[in-house]
């Protein structure tokens, strides 16, 4: 096996460990015994625990920016309200795509590193600029494109949650439904 290939292998199987447990459970030990290598590879790869985990945190907000920059790129310049509403849908294909990639952002597990907070962080205000963008391109007049990104964007956060806990219950259709109706209230002037 190539070093890349098995860094990708290491990854891979600290992040099913995590995305089962939580960080506190991937220990060294157990992460080399799933992955059938020495301990010792972990430190020659990643230095330590920690540099492991800062590595999946960054492999995977690669990972879920290239879907949303897919999503946008996918999505644009049609100029309607129902873009949002159609980005969402495909947000949730992408999730589904990858659920374990997305429930290490929107259920951080337990024992997390700091660096996963302030990734989801930034990765949240380039959510928020981007919507309020959208919101004021499609509404240009607006009340306040800055509150309502930030509801549209928590509810979008809830619903992709219920979805990748409850899939049953949150389907597509559903989800696409309240988006829907989410979207037009939030965009609605003010009475």
């Amino acid at each position: 096996m190539t070093a890349e290939a098995r860094r990708s292998q290491i990854l891979d199987v600290t992040h099913a460990i995590v995305d089962a447990e939580g960080f506190h459970a991937a220990t060294p030990n157990r992460i080399a015994r799933a992955a059938g290598i020495n301990r010792s590879l972990l430190y020659q790869q990643f230095g330590d625990p920690a540099g492991l985990f800062v590595a999946l945190i960054d492999r995977e907000v690669a990972r879920a920016g290239a879907q949303f920059a897919e999503v946008i790129a996918e999505t644009a310049d049609s100029g309607e309200d129902g873009d949002l509403v159609d980005r969402f849908d495909s947000v949730v294909k992408a999730a589904d795509a990858c659920p374990a990639t997305w429930r290490l952002f929107l259920f951080p597990p337990q024992g997390a590193p700091p660096e996963l907070h302030e990734r989801l962080a930034q990765a949240q205000e380039v959510v928020h600029g981007y919507l309020m963008g959208e919101l004021l391109r499609i509404y240009p007049d607006l009340s306040d494109p800055d509150y309502t990104a930030r509801v549209l964007q928590a509810a979008a956060r809830e619903l992709l949650r219920l979805r990748l806990s409850d899939p049953d219950a949150a389907t597509h259709q559903r989800l696409h439904a309240l988006a829907r109706s989410l979207a037009l209230r939030a965009a609605a002037p003010a009475r």
